[in-house]
């Protein structure tokens, strides 16, 4: 049975889709790109030209609105498009596909790096204003590998790897919040969408698990699919996609990531006058909630986080500026935003927060270069973790404490706070604490995910 494409696939379709990743953007302003070749026939095609590469590397530029790809003596292009390929079926296994150079990973956050992973499936390439857009279309299988591998690591355990596949797959068929319209693509391959770096790091367990849960998603009572998310820690809670992105979604609540009876479980919701205690009370010495130290033990965390990963579980963090420091990033951060300016930073204040403590609105109030008494609305969790970091906030998960003479402006700003990422569905870490702790695939996206049904769709 053939595939159909990730736009056309439906429930009902019972087949497998194929889908068009982009691994490189224009806002990578790229204007050229490497690759190495397998062994094996590789071919590329564009502008009514085909060649037969001899060569193990070679490049593809834009130029202006068309591409130019050079390979030793051959030569495709230029041409609105260019697509290259192996010429037989590659085997599925790690390193297996074509390396590209210089690939993003993390844009925009606080790990962003560059990788040279390998891929399999077709490669397009293509040009926007003489910037670079490559384009990754393989079955959505075949990419599911490169997903949980590049989430997080290989070395995982199985039950672990099974729940993320399932998870990862019911979020990609949902195919919700299209988040480059604009673009030839259905994700792409980085953390806004989800995170895809290609075979490298395949394992056998790996495989093992996307072939042990091909098809399945997670459907809620009605029989839909569940738009499911995920993130890296919620730090003890799970939050409530209402609390994240404005919408319920069927299937996805908050609740706390501990097991019954767990004392945490006296902290949710959480509200403002257990705040503190929840962030750096003594409960967290022996905790058993389940993203937590105690339950997966930071010196073991490293090889379980994906590669671009920086190694901290970030299950409680603290950032401290100086009001100079901070005023600066909030310029840069908020310049059209900042009425009149801002000569000086005098307070931050968390208006309303979700059911985990993460603030989903916050005033910041200043004086504008006139010496004028102003305030700016933040309102919603991300637009609060873009503001107050340089590159991006672990979570909004956070308790501001603000040092000075009481007389005088602020002199420092503490932020302590918990998790890493929005929170919502299933919590990577915390996923990882269970399957370590013996709990089953289908347990761990029961936890995560309530009511859910596990259940094959092709």
């Amino acid at each position: 049975m053939e595939n159909c494409s990730l736009s056309a696939w439906t429930l009902d379709d019972r087949r497998e889709p194929r889908i068009r990743v982009g691994l490189v953007l224009p806002e990578d302003e790229m204007p050229e790109v490497s690759f190495v070749l397998p062994e094996g026939e590789c071919r590329a095609c564009g502008g009514g030209e085909e060649a037969k590469l001899a060569v193990k590397a070679g490049r593809v530029t834009a130029e202006g609105g068309r591409v130019r790809l050079v390979a030793g003596a051959a030569r495709v292009g230029p041409a609105e498009r260019i697509v290259l390929r192996r010429g037989t079926d590659v085997p599925l296994e790690a390193g297996a596909g074509i390396r590209l150079t210089s690939v993003v990973a993390g844009r925009g956050f606080h790990w962003q790096t560059r990788i040279e992973p390998c891929f399999v499936g077709d490669l397009e390439f293509l040009a926007r204003d003489g910037r670079l857009v490559v384009v990754n279309e393989l079955p959505v299988e075949d990419y599911l590998t490169g997903v949980i591998s590049g989430e997080m690591s290989g070395e995982c355990p199985l039950e672990f790897l099974k729940s993320q596949c399932v998870v990862a797959r019911a979020w990609v068929l949902a195919h919700t919040e299209p988040k480059h319209p604009d673009l030839p693509i259905d994700r792409c391959n980085d953390d806004c969408c989800q995170r895809y770096q290609g075979t490298d790091d395949l394992t056998p367990t790996v495989l093992e698990a996307v072939r042990r849960t091909r098809g399945q998603v997670l459907l809620d009572p009605q029989g839909r699919l569940i738009d499911a998310n995920y993130s890296k820690s919620c730090g003890g809670i799970i939050e409530a996609p209402e609390h994240v992105w404005g919408v319920a979604k069927p299937g996805q609540r908050a609740a706390p990531d501990a097991p019954q009876g767990s004392s945490a479980r006296r902290f949710f919701p959480l509200t403002e006058d257990r705040l503190d205690e929840y962030l750096t009370g003594a409960w967290l010495a022996d905790t058993d909630v389940f993203c937590s130290p105690t339950v997966v033990p930071e010196r073991d965390l490293k090889r379980y986080l994906g590669r671009v990963d920086d190694g901290g579980g970030h299950f409680r963090w603290r950032f401290e500026y100086r009001r100079e420091e901070l005023q600066d990033v909030l310029r840069r951060k908020l310049a059209d935003r900042l009425e009149g300016g801002l000569d000086r930073l005098d307070g931050l204040a968390v208006l309303a927060r979700g059911c985990s403590g993460r603030a989903r609105r916050l005033r910041i109030d200043y004086r504008d270069d006139a010496g004028a008494a102003r305030h700016l609305v933040l309102e919603s969790e991300y637009a609060i973790r873009d503001a107050l970091h340089e590159k991006f906030l672990y979570s909004s998960a956070f308790a501001v404490r603000v040092l000075g003479d009481p007389a005088g402006p602020p002199e420092r700003f503490i932020l302590t706070g918990a998790g890493w990422g929005h929170g919502a569905g299933l919590c990577q870490i915390g996923a990882l604490g269970m399957a370590l702790h013996g709990y089953t695939c289908e347990q761990i996206v029961r936890h995560y995910f309530e009511p859910a049904e596990l259940r094959a769709c092709y």
